[in-house]
């Protein structure tokens, strides 16, 4: 009966001793190691610090080195911003090219139709011309003549035609083509004294000379 007893006694020591030694391992693993709740366990330990990073962040290898750099881009830079400007400025002489050119053309076409139209203008103006003293109404073909020189020279005002058609005026060359020139000592200049056909300008453009009679100093 002793002995039984004594052998109860061991084995309750032998497992409170077992205990203890189980929760020793455990805490002494838990310093070290930190359970995840599954497979794979991360270390809890501090690394060591870089030598080559301070309190600050890392440290510049080179100061010189990043200067030389900055000074590199920046004249690229400078290159470029020359480069946008002198394309912008090419762009913009271009565009005022293209616009000129245009221009040109669209006036060049103009004067091409007008002089193939002046004849016919100064065939319906002088046909015009000879019933100048018949009142409108008596005469329909007459008055459909007027209206069609009218409607003809409102259109070429609408496109900046002018005519050429001041009597008497001052005789200049460049928009007076004389037919005839006369002496008078009624003026003190050359003046233009009648016009046999209108003229016509475009701004400062002389499309068509108007044709006139000029008298001149006795």
């Amino acid at each position: 009966m002793e002995d039984k007893r004594r052998i109860i006694v061991e084995d309750h020591r032998a497992s409170r001793d077992g205990a203890a030694d189980t929760a020793a391992a455990a805490q002494s693993q838990s310093e070290g190691l930190v359970d995840l709740g599954g497979n794979e366990e991360v270390s809890t330990e501090v690394p060591a610090q870089d030598p080559e990073l301070s309190a600050d962040g890392p440290v510049h290898a080179d100061s010189a080195a990043d200067a030389e750099q900055i000074e590199h881009w920046q004249a690229r830079a400078a290159e470029y911003l020359e480069l946008a400007q002198r394309t912008q400025a090419e762009f913009q002489n271009h565009r005022k090219r293209v616009s000129i050119d245009v221009e040109e053309a669209r006036r060049f076409a103009v004067e091409g139709l007008l002089e193939s139209l002046f004849p016919a203008l100064d065939g319906l103006a002088l046909a015009s011309a000879q019933y100048k003293n018949t009142p409108d109404g008596e005469n329909p073909l007459l008055d459909g003549l007027r209206r069609t020189v009218k409607v003809i020279e409102a259109a070429l005002l609408k496109h900046g035609i002018e005519k050429i058609n001041t009597c008497p005026a001052q005789y200049n060359p460049e928009i007076h083509q004389a037919l005839s020139v006369e002496e008078s000592s009624e003026v003190s200049e050359e003046t233009v004294v009648e016009i046999y056909t209108e003229g016509y300008r475009l701004g400062s453009t002389v499309l068509k000379p108007a044709m006139v009679r000029v008298a001149k100093p006795a």
